[in-house]
């Protein structure tokens, strides 16, 4: 690919535009988008850089040399060098220097900057990287002219041999002048240049020794005609990423709609998840004053305050103790105090009172004679069964005594 496509601004957003093969200085497609149009892909397929052509009228260019050690202190120094020369409020202008040249000098650049917006929006997203700006009368220059007068049909584009010392000293290198002014200004041009070769379109009619004649048209091809040297060290009015050949919005934007969607999904999925933190929290405090609130009921007299784990702890605790000491063994010790009783006919059994946390069957009987408790304790202790003395005494009925029965 060797082609170059050719950006021209036009009023209310319209763009001129057309391919130029590099290698036979050609034209192969032109054409002209209103504002709300884009280029066809496949009439670009061979491009591989773009000109953008800026109108010479709203564009100062100088040549100066700027005394700066850094390219930050060139564009804050680059404004007052040619704040005299400039029509409208420094303010309201923006003025870049180009790339420091090896003669020092640098190009400077002054456009309105609400209108260097306007072409900013409307020629980016058309260019094809990497993609160079330069003004048209810039373009003008005959190359070993002095003076290049081009008739644009429109106006008169006039530029000096911007390799010469007369492009370094007050006043723009390239500019452009009405037809009707031509006629009163033309001999302070002409006498500018001196002795050197003048450049004039056949169609201003202007002939003379030193003249040299040239034609008329053809901005785009002498636009693709302009040295990459000289491309390279003009002021990057619409950003330096156009001059990268990366083009980095053109590759996230096939992706843009997936990323949305991915962002989308991991938003939900963090809602969700934040949801269920959320819920799973509250569930959780709720569970731990319960667990707080049944440990102090169950033991209101613990004497100290206790988190849930503890609590937790301290109650499962006690459930194991009462599973282990709990109803089979309650019934296994009335059992035993059944069999224990059942072949004696002098111990009534009045009361019985079970100790789960020591695991014993606590028994009021009334006996016949005191010697009924030795037998009760013989019969235990056949019966493998655990028998403690709790005293007895005289009663109304009998002899009244308490005795624990214990499983072995």
């Amino acid at each position: 690919m060797s082609c170059d496509l050719i950006l021209k601004p036009g009023p209310l957003g319209a763009v001129a535009w057309s391919v130029v093969d590099r290698r036979d200085g050609k034209r192969v497609h032109e054409g002209r988008l209103a504002a709300d149009e884009s280029l066809d892909g496949a009439l670009t397929g061979s491009v591989d850089r773009t000109l953008i052509l800026l109108p010479g009228e709203h564009v100062h260019l100088a040549r100066l040399a700027i005394p700066a050690r850094s390219e930050r202190e060139a564009r804050q120094a680059a404004p007052f060098l040619v704040e005299d020369e400039i029509a409208s409020r420094l303010a309201e202008t923006t003025v870049l220097p180009g790339p420091r040249g090896g003669d020092e000098r640098r190009w400077i650049a002054a456009v309105d900057s609400a209108l260097l917006m306007q072409w900013r929006d409307r020629l980016v997203p058309l260019a094809i990287r990497p993609a160079h700006v330069i003004p048209d009368s810039l373009v003008a220059a005959e190359p070993g002219a002095a003076l290049t007068l081009y008739d644009r049909g429109d106006a008169v584009l006039f530029a000096h041999d911007p390799d010469s010392d007369s492009g370094s000293g007050a006043g723009p290198v390239a500019g452009v002048m009405d037809t009707a002014l031509f006629g009163s200004v033309i001999q302070p041009l002409v006498k500018a240049a001196g002795s050197g070769e003048i450049a004039v379109s056949r169609s201003l009619g202007l002939t003379g020794a030193n003249f040299r004649a040239i034609g008329q048209g053809g901005i785009d091809m002498r636009a693709s005609a302009v040295p990459a040297e000289r491309l390279a060290t003009l002021p990057r009015l619409l950003g330096d990423a156009l001059v990268s050949t990366f083009d980095g919005a053109a590759l996230i934007r096939p992706l843009r709609r997936p990323a949305m969607m991915a962002a989308g999904l991991l938003l939900a999925f963090c809602l969700l998840i934040g949801g269920e933190t959320a819920y799973f929290r509250l569930q959780a405090d709720r569970f731990e004053a319960a667990t707080i609130d049944q440990f102090n009921h169950a033991i209101p007299d613990f004497g100290r305050p206790v988190i849930a784990a503890e609590a937790e702890r301290f109650l499962a605790d006690r459930v194991a103790r009462l599973e282990g000491t709990g109803p089979s063994v309650f019934l296994q010790l009335l059992a035993a105090l059944d069999e224990l009783t059942a072949e004696s006919e002098r111990v009534r059994v009045d009361h019985v009172r079970f100790d789960p946390a020591r695991g014993a069957l606590s028994v009021g009987a009334t006996y016949t004679d005191f010697s009924d408790f030795d037998a009760l304790s013989a019969r235990a202790e056949r019966l493998g069964l655990r028998l403690e003395d709790g005293g007895a005494r005289e009663g109304t009925s009998g002899i009244e005594g308490e005795f624990v029965v214990r499983l072995p």
